[in-house]
């Protein structure tokens, strides 16, 4: 059922049982919101939880293929860091080997995993609750905060080339 067109006509107590149903995908809870209602859930948006997609990519010699993981939902006071993780190494192991692209979309796999994923929340909630209510919750929403993996994640990976830099100046310096 589309709540955005037929939420004008559904009475109080309608409402009221939609908003106090499981947020389903498939017929099953999505991933990150089990045991809540879509009422908690646009509770904890406010607080700021958010839906996120995560990037990840693999390349074969000339081919390369840029994803995305599914939504997932990661709680008020939780960081991203977590689920932003695997699809990073995962990433950096089998999506530079593309000529040219595993290296470009390695690279914005990397970005968009390290500032946290992609925030999918103001479509999500807008399908979910309707247009008007959902910008009324984004519009009071608490930003997130990254977590202490998400930075760890983010220094990690600016690590990178700064040791390759290193041990290139190190080559060069030993050879001389």
């Amino acid at each position: 059922m589309n709540t955005a067109t037929t939420a004008d006509t559904w009475s109080e107590d309608e409402v009221s049982a939609y908003l106090n149903s499981p947020l389903l995908d498939n017929g099953r809870p999505m991933s990150g919101t089990e045991g809540m209602t879509i009422q908690q859930v646009e509770d904890d948006v406010l607080r700021g939880g958010r839906f996120r997609i995560f990037r990840w990519n693999f390349s074969l010699v000339v081919m390369s293929f840029q994803r995305s993981s599914g939504i997932h939902y990661i709680r008020a006071g939780h960081g991203p860091g977590a689920h932003a993780l695997p699809w990073t190494l995962l990433s950096m192991m089998v999506g530079w080997w593309g000529i040219p692209w595993g290296i470009v979309f390695t690279i914005q796999t990397i970005y968009t995993n390290c500032m946290g994923g992609k925030d999918v929340t103001p479509e999500l909630l807008s399908a979910v609750v309707g247009p008007q209510r959902a910008s009324g919750i984004m519009a009071q929403a608490q930003k997130p905060r990254a977590d202490v993996l998400l930075w760890v994640l983010r220094i990690f990976i600016l690590l990178i080339p700064l040791s390759i830099f290193a041990l290139i100046a190190s080559a060069e310096h030993s050879s001389r």
